[in-house]
């Protein structure tokens, strides 16, 4: 039977019944938490027929727990109070049992991070978990008992971040996620309402960016002319660079997914990329002559390549390994996008927006893009539904002329039929 504390009376939850804490060094003295969750001191003791009797002292929010204290020992100086009962020591009761401590946010943490993000999170992910627990959420909370933390905490936390939206969503996210694990790990009671539930996430301005059929000659144009350029001269783009940019806005491929691709997941038989591995796990990608015929062209560079062993990778760095991925960032912002006018708010992503707009405004259904890209659900496919504003213009002609035919004439115009 432990002691009872100040800190044990703040940390008693409600359960579905009623039951009692009691103290191992005031004989008697007793905590009664109700499903209600009010809490109140009693005294326990047995008449002079042996019959148990429990005086009530008052609540928790009528007195303090010193207060409680100073009274037990008072009272209990002046009657006999109630023996500790016999019990084994392997069998106590659950009433006396003292709740499980709850960890604090930095050790809840550090076990996400080592059962939970590195175990099911891409390396990225893990590495943004880890930054982000270090940066923010162990150096505001770190020291508090997770089943302290309360809804106002969380709001206070995510809009002490306004400034930069995405991060404090991300933060949310992240809080979100471990509360969730200590529910599933039984850290946390089932019945545990979750400080991060109900805050809202600041609202972000859509960051897509779709390339037109100009913009899209005008990069292919400039791809050409840099690689003509001397390797000893500024503008030059080495060879593996502009076909991983190629390979980019032809497929719709993530950039990692460009960057991982090895030679034995090219099936030339059957038109597809077999990748291992990727955001979603293993997919195939289908792809179309024309990105067949760009990567016999890396396999003409690859025969060439002075390395032995030859890199695995179908884009491979100078050194013959696996190009970064931050890499590949860089030379698309300095050495593409900032030299072409009007891209500057063109992200390498872009191009795969591009890639799943084009095909959506061609016809194909949303369905097969979404299969082409990976996607798990469709309203992911849905954002890349874009539409051109030339494409836009042609439809609302199109629009006004039925309206105009069917005022003059009094008959809906069908399909294919101008109006006259």
């Amino acid at each position: 039977m432990p002691r009872l504390s100040e800190r044990q009376v703040a940390r008693a939850k409600p359960r579905k019944t009623k039951y009692e804490l009691s103290c191992s060094v005031l004989t008697g003295f007793v905590l009664r938490v109700l499903p209600s969750g009010k809490k109140a001191y009693y005294i326990r003791t047995r008449d002079a027929a042996g019959k148990d009797c429990r005086r009530r002292l008052g609540s928790t929010t009528e007195m303090s727990f010193a207060e409680a204290t100073a009274l037990v020992s008072e009272v209990l100086s002046t009657i006999r109070p109630l023996p500790a009962p016999q019990r084994p020591a392997a069998m106590p009761r659950l009433s006396d049992l003292e709740p499980p401590t709850c960890p604090s946010v930095q050790e809840f943490g550090e076990r996400f991070l080592r059962e939970h993000a590195n175990v099911r999170l891409k390396p990225p992910t893990q590495r943004k978990y880890r930054q982000m627990l270090a940066r923010n959420v162990v150096p505001t909370f770190g020291d508090r008992a997770l089943d302290e933390l309360s809804f106002a905490d969380i709001s206070r936390f995510h809009a002490s971040m306004s400034d930069t939206p995405y991060e404090a969503n991300a933060n949310l996210l992240l809080l979100s996620s471990m509360y969730h694990r200590a529910v599933e790990w039984g850290v946390l009671e089932r019945s545990y309402t979750l400080p991060t539930r109900g805050v809202k996430k600041f609202p972000t301005r859509s960051r897509e960016r779709f390339l037109s059929p100009e913009e899209r000659a005008i990069l292919d144009a400039f791809l050409d002319r840099a690689l003509a350029i001397p390797a000893n001269k500024p503008g030059h783009l080495r060879w593996h660079s502009v076909a991983a940019i190629r390979l980019l806005a032809m497929t719709g491929m993530r950039r990692s997914e460009v960057l991982d691709l090895k030679w034995q997941m090219v099936d030339y038989r059957h038109r597809c990329l077999r990748l291992e591995d990727s955001k979603t796990g293993q997919k195939v990608v289908p792809v179309s002559d024309d990105v067949l015929a760009l990567i016999r062209e890396c396999r003409e560079v690859w025969e060439c390549c002075p390395y032995r062993p030859r890199p695995e990778y179908v884009i491979y760095s100078r050194m013959g390994g696996r190009v970064a991925n931050s890499t590949l960032t860089a030379t698309w912002s300095t050495g593409v996008r900032d030299r072409i006018p009007g891209f500057e708010r063109v992200r390498l992503h872009d191009l795969r927006h591009s890639a799943a707009s084009d095909a959506l405004m061609a016809g194909v259904p949303l369905a097969l893009v979404g299969k082409i890209l990976g996607h798990r659900r469709p309203e992911t496919t849905a954002r890349y539904a874009h539409i051109a504003d030339s494409v836009m213009s042609d439809a609302v002609d199109a629009m006004s002329r039925a309206i105009r035919h069917s005022t003059k004439t009094g008959k809906r115009l069908r399909r294919g039929r101008s109006a006259d």
